[in-house]
């Protein structure tokens, strides 16, 4: 009998131990469901944080602003609740990425956000915080340009402007972003062709033979974003190739490189091979009857030696052919004017001829461009220039599939 009653004694001591085990398991339990649930919830706002925060840098990217990038991103994660040393929260902005398949692309931002999230019954087990991170990754990616015709000039009057018998055809959108009352302007016989046209401020069409076909242009459109802006300068070369360099015939093949005083030519069969000219205080001018090709090549005209300012110039009556390169740093850019040149003096003046090709982008962000490109030969180009003016039988194409050159024009887009 006194077995028994020890044996039952024994069997109670035990259970005691046994209930406490189970029910901190149970506590735990719960506080890992409870806590769990609170820490899924910061988890899920703080990647919305991320997501927005990495957008927002790669938008600054998009525009050039370089030196906003880090406002920019921490700015956006602030608005979703999340902010730099509040809480003890940390967002990280890496511009370009350190880490994930994008690292060292200066295209990229890489956001990281970290908080410490309280705990509440893991708080038994002794695990007070539990640290929080989120991780995002956005930046510029290629997209075809639409519209690929932009005047950039906010507020000039004829922005864009189309007279005489000259005609824009245009396959992929035009847009102007001045806000006068005449920022489009098509006098005479003009015309322009194209199915999408946008300008902030107003248009006019002035003499019985003028069109904007086949709609009117959409009035009061928000600016258009300069599609090129992110775009970095080529560096200047340490040695001059040329100075002064005039070609007025034979059979010259061309190097890339650093042409102080700029390029002339008048005659001749002349090859550039594919690389950047960097023209320095001087530009690209073309006259007479020459045959000029340059396939995978960039002109970029600059001053940096305090001279006056060249342009281009381009008037010849000669075949000339030119492509942008298909790859590298520089892809899809074909004429470059440096955005510190002056707006109206000098201009530049692109005029070509049924013999012509010129697949690429043209980008004058601070200048006028005067353009004529009357050949179909192009799969492709662009124009974006602070101002533009048609001065003859012009088409802009947009095939990019029929061409293996990319254009430069980029997107902002979350890629991690």
């Amino acid at each position: 009998m006194r077995e028994v009653l020890g044996k039952k004694r024994s069997s109670s001591g035990q259970i005691l131990p046994v209930a406490a085990i189970l029910m901190s398991g149970m506590v735990a339990l719960t506080g890992l469901v409870l806590d769990g649930g609170m820490i899924y919830n910061v988890k899920r706002r703080m990647q919305t944080a991320a997501d927005a925060a990495a957008m927002g840098g790669a938008h600054e990217l998009f525009r050039g602003n370089t030196s906003l990038v880090v406002d920019a991103a921490q700015g956006d994660s602030s608005l979703n609740g999340f902010t730099n040393g509040v809480n003890s929260t940390t967002v990280t902005v890496n511009n370009p990425p350190v880490n994930g398949p994008r690292a060292g692309n200066n295209l990229f931002v890489e956001v990281i956000i970290s908080r410490p999230v309280p705990t509440t019954l893991l708080r038994i087990v002794n695990r007070q915080f539990s640290t929080v991170k989120s991780r995002a990754v956005a930046g510029l990616l290629g997209a075809y340009a639409d519209p690929c015709v932009i005047a950039l000039d906010p507020d000039d009057r004829g922005a864009l402007t189309v007279a005489g018998t000259s005609t824009l055809t245009s396959a992929c959108g035009v847009a102007v972003n001045s806000t006068d009352n005449r920022a489009i302007t098509v006098d005479g016989g003009a015309c322009i062709y194209s199915d999408e046209v946008g300008v902030s401020g107003g248009w006019v069409a002035n003499g019985s033979a003028n069109c904007i076909q086949p709609n009117e242009p959409v009035v009061d459109m928000p600016p258009a974003l300069d599609p090129l802006a992110y775009m970095q300068p080529p560096p200047r070369p340490l040695l001059p190739i040329g100075l002064n360099f005039k070609i007025t015939g034979g059979t010259p093949v061309v190097p890339p490189g650093l042409y102080i005083g700029g390029i002339e030519i008048t005659g001749g069969d002349v090859t550039f091979l594919p690389g950047v000219y960097y023209l320095d205080g001087g530009g690209l001018k073309i006259s007479g009857g020459p045959t000029v090709r340059g396939e995978g090549v960039l002109f970029y005209n600059t001053n940096t030696l305090g001279a006056a300012w060249g342009q281009f110039d381009i008037t010849g009556s000669g075949v000339m052919d030119f492509t942008a390169p298909d790859s590298g740093p520089y892809e899809g850019m074909l004429f470059w004017n440096d955005p510190n040149a002056p707006s109206t003096n000098p201009q530049s003046t692109i005029a070509g001829n049924s013999s012509s090709r010129f697949e690429g982008a043209m980008y004058f962000p601070s200048s006028t461009l005067n353009y004529a490109g009357t050949s179909t030969a192009a799969a492709w180009n662009m124009i974006v220039a602070n101002t533009i003016s048609i001065v003859g039988n012009t088409e802009v194409t947009g095939n990019y599939s029929a061409s293996t050159i990319l254009p430069p024009t980029r997107r902002a887009t979350l890629v991690e």
